[in-house]
């Protein structure tokens, strides 16, 4: 299936650079973000940011919970902060925000899973107790990781860098695409999204193939209709690109 038309649901930028590993490995990529990165522009929002970024040496533990959300904050770390300071523990959830954060000079650790229940096996409750922690995020994100931080005796506070928005697409574009064999989604929200757009306009989609970042997600797809969903076991594009090469394999036997 070297022809396999995979549609590639990731915000930008990464959905640029997502699509362009999947071409390198002789599939064809259909871009189609289900998810908007909105950086906040406020006066008075970014002034907070700074605010909070100017404090940041005050936290033992500063957690990353995405790629944008670690792109970002480098930007205001590297506005705030021409030296980092060396007292606190940077950590990324996944490879692909912890490798993100490394690239911009963020001595980042990560957890060897990939998802917020991994994180949280790691970061063993005694460790945990009274130490102060910023969870850097999108604004309205999932409130699971702060709350269980704060039921073992940490201390959470919270820094949104941006809003996620839906992107707003016709019929006349789902018409317009080709043929899709296979579906990449790597967030419960940008699966929330498709799932919308897909039962108004293109409800054949939900017997597609659609490979999903963790059993959390892959359980909401099967829940949403979709017939043939698989869990990737990550939302970065290694995982992606295996879980492919793993489906059009089978495909080809």
């Amino acid at each position: 299936m070297q022809d396999c038309h995979i549609l590639i649901t990731r915000p930008e930028p990464e959905n640029t650079l997502s699509c362009e590993r999947v071409r390198h490995h002789g599939w064809s990529a259909i871009p189609l973000p289900m998810l908007e990165i909105a950086p906040i522009e406020e006066n008075d929002r970014k002034a907070a940011i700074r605010a909070k970024i100017f404090d940041i040496d005050t936290f033992d533990y500063v957690i990353f919970v995405s790629k944008n959300a670690a792109r970002i904050a480098c930007d205001w770390l590297d506005d705030c902060w021409p030296m980092l300071p060396a007292n606190v523990h940077w950590i990324g959830i996944g490879q692909g925000t912890t490798q993100t954060l490394i690239d911009e000079g963020v001595p980042a650790l990560s957890n060897p899973g990939h998802t917020t229940e991994a994180l949280l096996e790691w970061l063993k409750p005694a460790r945990m107790k009274d130490q102060k922690i910023l969870i850097i995020r999108g604004e309205g994100g999932r409130p699971e990781l702060g709350n269980k931080l704060e039921e073992r005796g940490a201390k959470v506070s919270y820094l949104s860098l941006y809003d996620r928005k839906k992107p707003r697409y016709s019929a006349q574009t789902f018409v317009m695409l080709p043929d899709i064999n296979l579906i990449w989604v790597t967030s419960g929200e940008s699966l929330a999204n498709l799932s919308e757009y897909v039962t108004r306009h293109m409800p054949h989609w939900k017997s597609l193939p659609i490979l999903t970042p963790s059993s959390r997600v892959n359980q909401q797809a099967i829940d949403m209709g979709w017939v043939n969903a698989t869990c990737a076991n990550g939302a970065d594009d290694n995982s992606l690109i295996k879980a492919t090469e793993l489906h059009t394999g089978q495909q080809n036997d």
